[in-house]
């Protein structure tokens, strides 16, 4: 490895001053966001589509085509279908931004080829906001599924590999998974509350609140771009904002940061982050669910951590685990703090933005969505 990356400490650290204003929720939550496995005894979580949402899928992928539409020229002017956009604004504000997830079942996939699937995959997520790029090439979707390369390996990331991925959140409001292929087996999905975690370190562990609260350095994978850092600074696990309590969590990135400043954790900083492991995998509060083809599961990057077991292939690859995975700001969903969401004041760019690509134009607007 090269020389270590220089990186003030956390006394010099303006995140970590700007996190140390703020208040902290000293109080559990007890409210919809705030669930465990118990929770669910029915499938009362998923939300399947009518025979009116299908017609309007189906007319607005056939007027895609028609239009010789591709993905990378879908807008959401090209989109007309008020049921299906009314429904997932009601699934956004009731299940989204209340209990964090939610299944939307009943898109028959197999009635489709990849790309109006693609096409249809993201118009769908200019109905529910702006969405926003997952890479530094600027891919509009994520293709989850194994491409033979090393989870250990610095600078790849867990969607690249059939790995078990521990529980973490992505770099946007909100992450959406449609299924096209599940595994031969495993790939199971599984989501923890964020926010019950935080109430059972309230009874079990509240001294672990000011290193949560101060944060952690995140590594940014080789994507950042010219006016950002290998490294970022401190971002809070946990963080309060106008009475909303958010959780953003990923050891691994955190982990690769050490890596790369050749600096490793402390032992209270081992002691806490393998607390928060230990926690997020507690059978009491991890609920889980197998994606059927069409199934389409959203995350709440504020109320949920979200994981996958390992999982092994076909050897077909016409029948391999294929996930599209789509990332979307929307307007409103929590209040954040800058630090939190990693403002970068100059040019309006936040997580919330995902991962911009190379060179793109700064602050990041599309179709009037702030």
């Amino acid at each position: 490895m090269g020389s270590a990356i220089n990186f003030p400490s956390p006394l010099a650290s303006a995140a970590v001053r700007q996190a140390a204003l703020r208040p902290r929720r000293l109080t559990t939550v007890h409210d919809d966001s705030a669930w465990t496995a118990e929770t669910f005894r029915d499938d009362a979580w998923i939300r399947r589509l009518t025979a009116t949402h299908l017609r309007e899928i189906d007319s607005n992928i056939a007027k895609l085509v028609s239009r010789g539409r591709a993905l990378n020229t879908v807008t959401r002017n090209d989109i007309d279908a008020p049921a299906f956009a009314a429904f997932l604004q009601t699934f956004i504000g009731q299940d989204l931004a209340r209990r964090g997830f939610g299944m939307l079942r009943g898109f028959p996939a197999d009635k489709y080829s990849r790309e109006e699937i693609e096409m249809f995959f993201w118009g769908m997520g200019t109905l529910m906001g702006k969405c926003v790029s997952q890479n530094g090439d600027g891919d509009r979707l994520g293709h989850v599924r194994d491409q033979g390369r090393d989870y250990n390996a610095l600078n790849v990331r867990g969607y690249q590999t059939q790995a078990h991925l521990p529980f973490h959140c992505d770099p946007s409001d909100i992450v959406g998974l449609l299924c096209l292929n599940k595994a031969r087996t495993g790939g199971l999905s599984s989501v923890v509350s964020g926010i019950s975690m935080y109430n059972v370190l309230l009874q079990e562990k509240p001294q672990y609140l000011d290193l949560l609260y101060r944060g952690f350095l995140y590594d940014r994978r080789g994507e950042e771009t010219e006016y950002q850092s290998p490294i970022s600074d401190f971002v809070p696990a946990y963080s309060y904002m106008d009475g909303d309590l958010s959780i953003r969590y990923v050891r691994k990135s955190m982990e690769t940061a050490q890596q790369k400043l050749q600096k490793p954790f402390s032992d209270e900083e081992l002691e806490v982050l393998d607390y928060m492991e230990a926690l997020s995998r507690r059978e009491d509060l991890v609920y889980s669910m197998m994606l059927e083809p069409g199934d389409m599961q959203f995350c709440n990057n504020y109320l949920v951590l979200h994981s996958r077991t390992e999982y092994e292939d076909d050897d077909e690859p016409a029948k391999k685990r294929h996930m599209l995975r789509l990332w979307v700001k929307v307007p409103a969903l929590r209040k954040l703090a800058p630090e939190f969401v990693e403002l970068h004041a100059e040019t309006g760019w936040s997580r919330r933005e995902g991962i911009p690509a190379r060179n793109a134009q700064m602050p990041i607007l599309e179709e009037g969505v702030a």
